[in-house]
């Protein structure tokens, strides 16, 4: 059987809560793995919890850049903001199990600035960047891969990271849900990173994209060692499941559909991103 690393997922959230045994044996069936990543304090406590209990899941522990700068918690992610960031916290989680793989999701979301009147921008801006810094520290450290959530931010988030790369050449990172320009994807794979592909690649573009922005196009003609596939569920399920709760086994169709743009078998390119994981990772999976 194939094996496929859905490197990023929240299993661990509540919309999974009736019936996740069921999810699990649907990733059985099709060879699937998953990444469940924290956003909070409580979350990554939580993942790592899930992780122990779900021998096909592994966990990675951080802080949503969002969570810095703003109240606001998603629904199913009640609770995240129960126990306030902390840096001692966030360490002690990250060497707390052998399940954790990675520091993240981290990163800068810059999208709902302009919606608060009240928000000094400059301060938020800087908030953000200095807990960014923070996990890129912890990552370095005890050698975990680095995942990065990037929202309205791009060109600060290559500033972090070419710094980074400066003082941990051997940090390992991954741009999560890419899914910017042809010339941010080079910037990134230029400084090492990985990018990761979700079920966006399956939509329609936008009218105005320019066909070398589609992210199908960045998809076909990335590198492809450097290439790693996510659902990023619950959200964003791909075609053609789109509209319903996205799950890890899902991870699949947007596996199927890159090989087809790359014009390679679906067991090459499961093979070729699982080998990425792998390195990214430092797991076999098993």
């Amino acid at each position: 059987m194939t094996v496929l690393i859905d490197t990023h997922s929240h299993l661990h959230f509540s919309p999974f809560n009736q019936d996740q045994d069921e999810v699990h044996a649907r990733m059985a069936k099709f060879g699937i793995k998953t990444i469940t990543i924290g956003t909070a304090i409580t979350t990554s406590r939580s993942a790592i919890e899930y992780a122990d209990k779900y021998l096909d899941t592994w966990a990675s522990v951080g802080y949503h850049p969002e969570h810095i700068t703003s109240n606001y918690e998603d629904e199913i992610e009640k609770g995240a903001l129960d126990e306030p960031y902390n840096f001692e916290e966030l360490k002690k989680l990250a060497q707390s199990s052998s399940r954790v793989l990675a520091i993240g999701e981290t990163g800068l979301d810059y999208h709902y600035f302009e919606k608060d009147p009240n928000l000094d921008i400059e301060k938020a801006k800087s908030d953000q960047l200095e807990i960014f810094n923070q996990h890129i520290q912890i990552a370095a450290e005890f050698d975990k891969a680095l995942i990065v959530h990037s929202r309205n931010a791009g060109d600060d988030i290559l500033k972090a990271i070419q710094i980074a790369r400066q003082k941990h050449p051997k940090l390992r990172v991954v741009i999560h849900g890419f899914s910017d320009t042809w010339q941010q994807a080079q910037a990134f794979l230029d400084l090492g990173c990985y990018l990761g592909i979700g079920g966006i690649v399956t939509f329609k573009p936008r009218k105005n994209t320019l066909p070398q922005d589609t992210l199908s196009y960045i998809a076909a003609n990335m590198e492809l060692s450097r290439l790693l596939i996510e659902t990023d569920c619950p959200w964003l399920a791909p075609v053609p499941v789109r509209g319903e709760r996205n799950e890890p086994s899902n991870v699949r169709y947007i596996a199927e559909f890159i090989a087809n743009l790359r014009n390679i078998s679906f067991a090459e390119f499961c093979d070729i991103t699982t080998q990425n994981a792998q390195k990214c990772f430092n797991c076999e999976f098993r």
